[in-house]
């Protein structure tokens, strides 16, 4: 069974749903909406990973994260926190979120001198790596391409896991993300071929997060459709994510991908 990771951006910016959850009642009620759909997980983030997102300051991006988590902490529900920067991670933690998911893969200078000591502390947090060739950040111009991008995001999980288990903390607790849509380039078919390429990346690295909901791929493949007219084309996609037994599925509508994995139940699509 697939976990699902609901997203919670409390952003100005963010590609699909920016300013609308910015208000913390409006973050409240969405919040309820994935628990009531059944997410395994609430991901809140407070800095926007959109290509043409503005950086705000470490202090903004944590009293944003702020207004929201005594809510979360109020719920029956695992809360994880989508930030590259260490000073909030760290505040994360000390909060006592559940999981950390950098999209930089936990590549900052900082990062260890920060985190070590926090994470030895707290032994049941995991963390995601995300793959990433460009600092975490979503950018134009890529170099990867359909030939090369298996084995850079091959080379990136081994080095990453290598370096974050230095640290003291179990491979057991690190969960891999190869990235999607313009983290990886802005030609679809990059992305396509780390789908199709999921049964290898599995055998070698079982724990994986995947986040296809709303992806630029999905528009690039299909006329340049707009993020919310994207629904569907995410829904076939993350079938394909249950079908291939994708550990963590971080989406933006939890229900959608809770009721696919009903119905592939009942039609035994879904193998033990």
């Amino acid at each position: 069974m697939s976990e699902c990771f609901g997203i919670l951006n409390v952003t100005e910016d963010s590609f699909s749903d920016g300013g609308a959850f910015l208000n913390p009642e409006n973050a409240e009620r969405q919040a309820i909406e994935l628990l009531s759909s059944g997410s395994d997980w609430i991901e809140i983030s407070g800095q926007s990973s959109n290509v043409q997102a503005q950086l705000i300051t470490e202090e903004e991006e944590w009293n944003r994260i702020r207004s929201i988590l005594p809510f979360l902490s109020k719920q029956n529900i695992r809360i994880s926190l989508d930030s590259f920067r260490p000073a909030v991670q760290k505040k994360g933690l000390e909060y006592g979120v559940h999981c950390l998911n950098d999209i930089s893969g936990f590549t900052h200078p900082d990062a260890k001198s920060l985190l070590q000591d926090e994470l030895a502390k707290r032994e049941s947090v995991f963390l995601v790596v995300m793959h990433s060739h460009t600092q975490g950040i979503a950018k134009q111009n890529s170099s990867l391409t359909p030939a090369n991008v298996m084995d850079q995001i091959r080379s990136f999980f081994l080095d990453r896991q290598k370096e974050i288990k230095s640290w003291g903390v179990r491979e057991q607790r690190i969960y891999l993300d190869p990235g999607m849509g313009f983290f990886l380039s802005e030609d679809p078919e990059v992305s396509f071929t780390v789908l199709k390429n999921l049964d290898k990346l599995l055998c070698e690295f079982p724990r994986l997060m995947v986040s296809v909901s709303r992806k630029s791929f999905l528009s690039n493949a299909l006329g340049g459709i707009p993020p919310l007219e994207r629904e569907f084309a995410t829904l076939a996609a993350e079938i394909f994510l249950l079908q291939k037994k994708i550990p963590w599925i971080r989406t933006h509508n939890v229900l959608k991908v809770k009721q696919a994995e009903a119905i592939l139940q009942k039609l035994d699509l879904l193998s033990a």
